[in-house]
Formats: structure tokens, C-alpha cells, sequence
């Protein structure tokens, strides 16, 4: 139907043109007022989710930065912690390997001496009680060598020759190339700390 006609009908139920026009004009401006609306909400959403992404991302940011300063801190305040352990663990150390060598000298010298049996299984015991405290301060490597070295030493008070001079030879042939061992693995354990003060010597068999 055209214009007219719709004009025609519209007259002829007392409608006036102009109200009919009104009311698409109105129409129009709400559909393009609701058009600007969503609009105007997907915009603010968007927004919306953009500023919380880069919120989210300071946070995080800040978290690390946060949680690398506190890592850097606790390392800081345990470098002094770690330097006075490790200096009192090289102290230990070197006090119970000399401890345990000086009782080995004397077994040797009483063996070597002729010194009486009972004396001597008093001084064996002397070297077996050392050996748990060098355990106690390690390595194992340390413990295991001075171990070995005590098997050998064990039936020295009755097994041994009576001669001094074949006692020698013996300590020769079988004890000294294990304090030769005790002492490479004393020398590592020593070395592979760091020496809280210089002119410090490691213990050395004689």
C-alpha cells in the first residue's frame, strides 16, 4: 500500500499523519538510544576486563618482586650462618682426625716398643672410641678409611710377631699404606672447605 492510501485510512479514522510520524521517529530513537546503550555497556566491559588484566599483572609482578627480595634476604642473613658452620665443621674436623691419628702413634710405638699386651689392647681401645667421634663429623669417606685401618689393627696385641724388628716390617707392609689412604681422604675432606685462617696444616702420620 502506498502513502496516500495509508494517509487516506488514516483520515478516515481521525488519525493525523503527523502522530503516526511521530511515533516511528520515536521508535527510531529509542532503537538507536538501546543500539548506543549495548554499545556503551560492551565498551565499559571491555574496559573493564583490560584494567583488571593489568591489575592482575602488577600484582603478580609485585608478588615475584616481593618474594625474589625476601629469597635474597634469607640468603644474605644465611651466608653468615653458613660461614661460622662451616668454619666450626673445619675445626671439628681437623681436631678429631689429629685425635684419631695421635692414637694410632701411640699403638704404633707400643707395638713397636714391645710394650705389654694389656697396655697395648688399652691403647686399641683408645683408637676404636676415636673412630665415633670422627664418624660424628665425617665424611665417609674419612670414616670408612679409619674404619679399615682399625680391621688391621685389631689382632695386633696377640697376632704380631714378638720380633721388633718383623712388628715393623709388618706395620710397613700393612698398616702404613692405609694411614697413606686415611690421610689423601683427610686431605680432601680438609681441602674441600674453606680455611678460616692461613698456616693451617692438615694431620700427617709420621
Amino acid at each position: 500500500m502506498s502513502l496516500t492510501g495509508i494517509a487516506a485510512i488514516l483520515a478516515l479514522l481521525g488519525i493525523p499523519v503527523s502522530v503516526l510520524v511521530a511515533r516511528w521517529q520515536m521508535r527510531t530513537a529509542l532503537a538507536q538510544a538501546e543500539a548506543g546503550h549495548r554499545t556503551a555497556l560492551a565498551q565499559a566491559e571491555a574496559n573493564h576486563r583490560a584494567a583488571m588484566e593489568v591489575a592482575e599483572a602488577s600484582h603478580r609482578n609485585a608478588l615475584e618482586i616481593t618474594e625474589a627480595n625476601c629469597r635474597n634476604a634469607l640468603a644474605v642473613a644465611r651466608e653468615p650462618v653458613k660461614a661460622e658452620r662451616d668454619r666450626w665443621m673445619f675445626e671439628a674436623r681437623r681436631a678429631e682426625y689429629r685425635y684419631f691419628q695421635v692414637a694410632v702413634d701411640q699403638l704404633r710405638r707400643a707395638l713397636l716398643n714391645g710394650v705389654d699386651r694389656g697396655d697395648l689392647w688399652g691403647l686399641y681401645y683408645e683408637v676404636h672410641d676415636s673412630i665415633h667421634r670422627v664418624a660424628e663429623v665425617g665424611p665417609e669417606e674419612v670414616t670408612d678409611a679409619a674404619r679399615v685401618l682399625l680391621h688391621h689393627c685389631y689382632n695386633m696385641p696377640w697376632a704380631w710377631p714378638a720380633s721388633a724388628e718383623q712388628r715393623r716390617d709388618r706395620w710397613e707392609t700393612t698398616v702404613s699404606p692405609l694411614r697413606m689412604e686415611l690421610d689423601e681422604a683427610i686431605h680432601r675432606a680438609i681441602s674441600g672447605q674453606e680455611t678460616p685462617r692461613q698456616g693451617q696444616r692438615q694431620p700427617q702420620a709420621d
